[in-house]
C-alpha cells in the first residue's frame, strides 16, 4: 500500500457525540464493527461491560459482566476485532485475553500470569497486524509480546527503562498498514515506533503540555495516510502528528448533545433545569481521553472517558503528488509582511 506524498489538509471538523453517562459510563476503549456497530468497554466501580451501540447513537445491548468466569472480566482494558468481528479483550486484573463473537457469546480465553516468555502481567493495549497476529502490551513486564489469535507465543521485546526500546508501564499499541508498531510508553510520556520484529525506529515526545509533549499518553492509532493520533490522557486532549512525527493539530473537544443524551435530558425536568443554567464551554471539552480509533472513511472516534461519551470528528484531506508541490526550500525564506 502506498501512502500519499503529501496532503492538502482542508480541516478536521467535529461531527457528533455518542453515548451518555447511563449508557457508556467511563469508556476506556472501543472497537469499530461492521454496519456502524461500536463496541465500547465501560469500566468503573459498579459498571463493567462492553456496551454495543451504533454510529447513529442507538443502544444495541451489552456484552460481559464482572467476574472471573468464562465471558467475564475484572478490569478490562482494550478491545480489538478480527476479520470475522470476533472481539478480543485484555483484562489487566485477570492477566488474560477473553474472546467473544459479535453477538456477545463467549468463544475463548487464554493467558498465564507471570514474567516468562508468553506470560502476562497486566496486559493492556492490543492490536492486530495484517496476518491477524496479536501484539499485546505487557504493562508490568514493560514489554510487547506477539501471539497468534489462539494465544501461542511468537516473540516479543522490551524491558524496564527510559532508553530506546525500553518501557515504563507501556499502555497503548497500534500496528499500521505497513506493519510498523507504535507503543504509548505511559510513564515515559512518549511514543516509540518499531518494525514488526521489534527493531527500534524512533521516539516521539517528552513530558509536558506543549506541542510534542505528553502527560500519560494512553492509546494511539495510525491512519492510512500515516497520520498518528495520540490520546494525551493527562492533558485532556488528542494530538495529531504526520508520519514523520511532525506536529499537525490538537483536539480539545467540541461535544454537543447526542441523540441518546437528548432523549434522556428532555424527559427529566431536573436535568433540564441544570442544563439550562450551566455554562456550556467546559461541557464541550475532553476529560481524560482514553482511546482513539479511526475508520476507513476518516471518522476519528475519541473515547471521552471523564465525560462518559464518544466524540467523533471527520478528516478532510486530499492526497498530493510530488508534481503538485514546490520542493522543500534549501534555505528558509524571510518575510517582512
Amino acid at each position: 500500500m502506498t501512502r500519499p506524498h503529501a496532503l492538502l489538509r482542508a480541516g478536521f471538523p467535529y461531527v457528533r457525540s455518542l453515548g451518555m453517562r447511563r449508557s457508556t459510563d467511563s469508556p476506556i476503549d472501543l472497537a469499530i464493527g461492521e454496519e456502524g456497530r461500536l463496541y465500547c468497554i465501560c469500566r468503573a466501580e459498579g459498571v463493567l461491560h462492553i456496551r454495543v451501540l451504533n454510529t447513529t447513537d442507538d443502544e444495541l445491548g451489552a456484552i460481559g459482566s464482572k467476574g472471573d468466569g468464562d465471558g467475564q472480566f475484572i478490569w478490562p482494558s482494550s478491545i480489538v476485532r478480527d476479520a470475522d468481528e470476533n472481539l478480543y479483550v485484555t483484562d489487566e486484573e485477570l492477566h488474560r485475553i477473553t474472546v467473544f463473537d459479535k453477538d456477545g457469546n463467549f468463544v475463548n480465553k487464554w493467558g498465564d500470569h507471570g514474567s516468562d516468555e508468553g506470560q502476562l502481567d497486566r496486559p493492556s493495549g492490543i492490536a492486530f497486524d495484517a496476518d491477524e497476529n496479536l501484539f499485546i502490551v505487557d504493562t508490568m513486564n514493560h514489554r510487547v509480546q506477539k501471539f497468534t489469535k489462539d494465544g501461542s507465543f511468537l516473540g516479543g521485546w522490551g524491558s524496564y527503562g527510559a532508553g530506546d526500546g525500553e518501557f515504563n508501564m507501556p499502555w497503548g499499541i497500534c500496528v499500521d498498514e505497513l506493519g510498523d508498531v507504535y507503543v504509548a510508553d505511559w510513564r515515559n510520556d512518549r511514543i516509540q515506533k518499531f518494525t514488526t520484529d521489534g527493531e527500534f525506529l524512533w521516539t516521539l515526545g517528552s513530558s509536558g503540555n506543549g506541542e510534542l509533549e505528553f502527560n500519560r499518553p494512553a492509546r494511539l492509532t495510525v491512519d492510512t495516510d500515516g497520520d498518528i493520533y495520540v490520546a494525551d490522557w493527562g492533558n485532556d486532549r488528542v494530538q495529531q502528528f504526520d508520519q514523520t512525527g511532525r506536529y499537525v493539530d490538537t483536539f480539545i473537544g467540541d461535544a454537543t448533545l447526542g441523540k441518546m443524551a437528548m432523549t434522556y435530558i428532555r424527559s427529566n425536568a431536573k436535568v433540564l433545569r441544570i442544563r439550562e443554567t450551566t455554562p456550556l464551554g467546559a461541557s464541550k471539552r475532553l476529560r481524560s481521553p482514553s482511546s482513539v480509533r479511526i475508520d476507513d472513511e476518516g471518522h476519528l472516534y475519541i473515547t471521552d472517558h471523564g465525560c462518559h461519551r464518544i466524540q467523533v470528528y471527520k478528516k478532510e484531506a486530499y492526497p498530493l503528488t510530488p508534481e503538485e508541490l514546490l520542493p522543500h526550500p534549501d534555505v528558509p525564506s524571510l518575510s517582512t509582511v
